[in-house]
């Protein structure tokens, strides 16, 4: 049953995005302390580090197993990204809760509802990643800063896309693998966006949505040159069972990606859900994983 539950969050939040608007949604009644200083709210792990890289201190930050940055040492925690504790957070009284549109409309609107002001970033790619750096540059007055942060991705991006270039196109199947359920990435996905980059080729041609089920049966038949896997909640236990199913399931094995040891299993800290500044150390990866650098 905790896996069924986990699993309907998860599910759950990719259905909900296609809803959302890619743009940010602000409310705009934001007032300063009486000392002028803003108090900040982050309400997941990708935010927080964004705002840490512009220099804004936050209040509050999400409960995580994930590292937050030193600067957060101190901040009071708001709950979960998924579900977090509106009375912690107005307890805090922010000027300002930032977080990721990804849940839908119905997490933006309860803020709204609970006079808390808040904005609003979508994280879904690259792009959004570059899109949000700029307008919370903006919003906290640290322009410089974010110039300087979104020069050192787009050289990075550029860095990666010119070492793929003239190489062939490794065809690629990328699985979403979480405690009870497996699904493919497309190229719409976060992890597809950056497969494109370094010139990987997302082997199922699919823009329709972020995260498809699949039939093993008819994944046989495409047989990739290699399979990408990222895990999600309760990690090591999800690599686990899916090496398991890998290892013992005929349609599986007749994978040549699967029967020839070609599955790697990104690390998650930089392959997740979400875009996030890890991507420049992650484009390296991804780069050196897809093209067999360094084998």
């Amino acid at each position: 049953m905790k896996y069924k539950n986990i699993m309907s969050l998860i599910i759950s939040g990719i259905m909900i995005f296609s809803l959302v608007s890619c743009g940010k949604k602000e409310n705009s009644n934001v007032l300063l302390e009486s000392n002028g200083e803003e108090v900040v709210v982050a309400t997941s792990v990708a935010v927080t580090e964004i705002l840490d890289a512009l220099g804004v201190k936050v209040s509050g930050v999400p409960k995580t197993s994930y590292e937050l940055p030193e600067s957060t040492e101190g901040a009071t925690e708001v709950g979960a990204p998924m579900n977090p504790d509106l009375e912690i957070i107005k307890s805090l009284n922010p000027t300002v809760v930032v977080s990721v549109d990804t849940l839908g409309v119905d997490y933006i609107e309860l803020f709204t509802q609970n006079n808390i002001p808040s904005e609003f970033v979508s994280l879904e790619s690259l792009e959004g990643l570059k899109e949000a750096v700029t307008t919370l540059g903006e919003r906290f007055n640290k322009t410089e800063e974010a110039t300087s942060l979104l020069s050192e991705i787009e050289n990075k991006e550029k860095e990666v896309s010119d070492k793929a270039k003239g190489l062939e196109g490794k065809e690629i199947l990328i699985l979403f693998a979480a405690p009870g359920s497996t699904m493919i990435a497309t190229s719409k996905s976060y992890i597809g966006n950056l497969l494109e980059l370094v010139g990987g080729k997302n082997i199922i041609e699919d823009d329709s949505t972020s995260f498809v089920t699949y039939n093993k049966e008819d994944l046989a038949m495409l047989n990739p040159d290699k399979i990408l896997v990222m895990v999600h909640a309760l990690p090591d236990e999800t690599k686990a069972a899916l090496e398991k199913e890998m290892a013992t399931d005929s349609a599986w094995q007749r994978i040549n990606a699967v029967k020839e040891g070609k599955v790697v299993y990104l690390d998650n800290t930089y392959f997740g859900m979400s875009a996030n500044l890890k991507v420049i150390e992650g484009l390296d990866m991804l780069s050196d994983i897809v093209h067999n650098y360094g084998e």
